[in-house]
C-alpha cells in the first residue's frame, strides 16, 4: 500500500474523500440539499421540463446498483473527488465542468448522452444537482453525500419521469 503523502495531490484527495464519512452536520446539510433537489424536480415538472411518466417496476429493477456506479459514483469521483476542502476556485471549475459535460456528451453522441442534455430547463436541473453535490463535497470533505444525492436524483428521474435504465433517458413506449 502506498503512503498517502507519496501520491499526487488529486489522487490522495480522492482517496481521502472516499475514506471520509460525513459527520452529523454534513449529513443533515446533505439531507436538506436533497430536499431542495426534490423541490427543483417539482418545479421542473410544473414548468414542463420533466413529464411525469413512471416506468414499470420490471424496467427499473436493476436500476439501483447500476445508477449508483454510473453516473453517481463515477461522476462524483471525476468531477468532485479531487476537490480539496474549502477550495472555492477549484469548486467553481468543477461545477462548470460538470454542467458543461452534459451537452458535450450529447453533441459528441456519447453512449449515455441524451437530447435533453442540451435543453436549458434540464441543464438548470443539472446545474442545481452539480451545485448541491459540489457544496456537500466541499463542506463535508466526503464524496459520499454527493454520491447519495446524485444517485437518488437519477433514480427518481429514471423511475418517475419515464427514463430508460439502459440509456438513462426517456423510454420510447408504443
Amino acid at each position: 500500500v502506498t503512503d498517502k503523502a507519496s501520491l499526487p495531490g488529486a489522487i490522495a484527495e480522492t482517496l481521502a474523500a472516499l475514506r471520509r464519512l460525513p459527520d452529523l452536520r454534513a449529513a443533515l446539510e446533505a439531507l436538506a440539499l436533497f430536499v431542495l433537489m426534490i423541490l427543483a424536480g417539482a418545479w421542473a415538472t410544473q414548468a414542463g421540463v420533466l413529464q411525469l411518466d413512471p416506468a414499470p417496476r420490471a424496467e427499473i429493477s436493476g436500476l439501483w446498483l447500476s445508477v449508483f456506479l454510473f453516473p453517481a459514483l463515477a461522476e462524483e469521483l471525476v468531477f468532485r473527488g479531487w476537490l480539496p476542502r474549502g477550495a472555492a476556485v477549484a469548486a467553481i471549475a468543477s461545477f462548470v465542468a460538470y454542467v458543461a459535460w452534459h451537452p458535450i456528451q450529447s453533441l459528441l453522441g456519447l453512449p449515455f448522452a441524451r437530447p435533453e442534455f442540451r435543453d436549458p430547463g434540464f441543464l438548470m436541473l443539472v446545474a442545481c444537482l452539480g451545485f448541491v453535490c459540489t457544496l456537500t463535497r466541499v463542506r463535508s470533505g466526503s464524496i459520499w453525500p454527493g454520491v447519495i444525492i446524485h444517485w437518488g436524483v437519477v433514480v427518481a428521474w429514471l423511475a418517475l419521469f419515464g427514463g430508460d435504465p439502459a440509456t438513462a433517458g426517456p423510454i420510447q413506449r408504443p
